[in-house]
């Protein structure tokens, strides 16, 4: 790896050192549709509601990033025609859209997103500007990029730009943050070139067939035959216990292969079980929160941008962070809208410190 995950020296009004985030990645329309079920094959089913508005895993990672305090500037394109409320709504945010192409004659981006009851999604995207990120916008803003920031990428725009940010990235000294998301489909789609890559089971199993990481070197199963100590969950509201572990489970071994692999840093969100990680030669699990969930389209999202943003942190609490911020935006419905902003966040950790004081004290 050639940049460690660190904050750069931009700082708040009162002197807090805030993260700089470059986001490279899709700008989209979200058009969600609830309803109690999904159709089968032939099958309509009535909707119980509707509702458009911003999108793309670029910008709700952008939106997440700048509400958990970092700086953050997106790269990416929409239509000249339909792209005004979508530049409006990440400005809102204090997102910087000024490396956001509007191009003439090519429709914005488009997701149709359908939830049901259970607060699953199935989602079918068209790629629209998406596809067509000028590679000078890319340039142009890996300029002033420098140590300890942040560029983060994904999987919705096309791979040649993802390397191309990553690459102009790491000469400037920047660390890379790739999340795998949607899943590869073949090789030609991988990005090369990241410090930190960020995965669900489903896309860290694909990167491992496709890298043919599927199975451990023997110098990194060295601990494969101890378990440790379970930590239980504590307190009905859950408060996301970090511990250790060997690599005892295919989650685990496949982290740790797709490590070797990339010579990068992984961490696998695993939804309501929490993630698991191989970050600077540190493994181990971190539980998420038990919530009641109802939408879950941003959740893997808002964990991206948290992390990326809260580079100031010890990597325990980052993840802690990161984790109370998705299971906050799965208990509500929508993409960027569902993404909660810092001081919420904050009140969680609070709230678990002094449940934990508390547990203490009373032994």
């Amino acid at each position: 790896m050639s940049a460690p995950i660190a904050p750069s020296s931009s700082a708040t009004a009162d002197g807090r050192r805030r993260t700089r985030v470059l986001v490279v990645g899709s700008v989209n329309i979200d058009d969600a549709v609830r309803v109690q079920r999904f159709p089968g094959p032939g099958e309509t089913v009535g909707a119980r509601s509707a509702d458009t508005a911003l999108g793309g895993k670029g910008a709700n990672q952008a939106v997440a990033a700048a509400r958990a305090g970092a700086e953050v500037r997106m790269v990416g394109a929409v239509g000249a025609g339909d792209g005004g409320p979508l530049l409006a709504a990440l400005d809102a945010d204090g997102v910087g859209t000024v490396g956001v192409a509007r191009l003439d004659g090519v429709p914005s981006g488009r997701a149709f997103v359908f939830i049901d009851d259970a607060a699953e999604n199935s989602i079918v995207v068209v790629a629209g500007a998406n596809r067509a990120i000028p590679d000078a916008a890319v340039q142009e803003a890996c300029r002033t990029l420098g140590p300890g920031d942040v560029v983060l990428l994904q999987n919705e725009v096309p791979a040649a730009t993802s390397r191309l940010a990553a690459g102009l990235a790491r000469e400037a000294g920047a660390a890379v943050v790739w999340n795998a998301a949607p899943a590869p489909e073949s090789s030609e789609e991988l990005v090369d070139g990241h410090d930190l890559l960020l995965v669900n089971e489903h896309e860290l199993g694909r990167l491992a067939t496709l890298l043919g990481a599927t199975d451990i070197p023997p110098a990194l199963n060295s601990n494969s035959g101890t378990r440790p100590a379970a930590v239980p969950r504590t307190g009905s509201e859950g408060t996301a216990p970090i511990r250790p572990t060997g690599i005892e489970t295919p989650v685990d071994r496949l982290v740790a292969a797709v490590a070797a692999a990339t010579g990068a840093d992984v961490i696998c969100t695993l939804g309501a079980e929490g993630a698991v990680y191989r970050v600077g030669g540190a493994t181990g699990r971190a539980e998420a929160r038990r919530v009641e969930a109802v939408d879950t389209t941003a959740a893997g999202d808002t964990f991206a941008g948290y992390f990326a943003a809260l580079a100031e942190l010890p990597l325990r609490e980052r993840l802690r962070r990161a984790l109370d911020a998705a299971s906050l935006a799965v208990t509500r419905p929508g993409a960027s809208a569902s993404i909660p902003h810092r001081d919420e966040v904050r009140r969680l950790a609070a709230e678990r410190l002094t449940a934990a004081t508390e547990r203490n004290t009373t032994r």
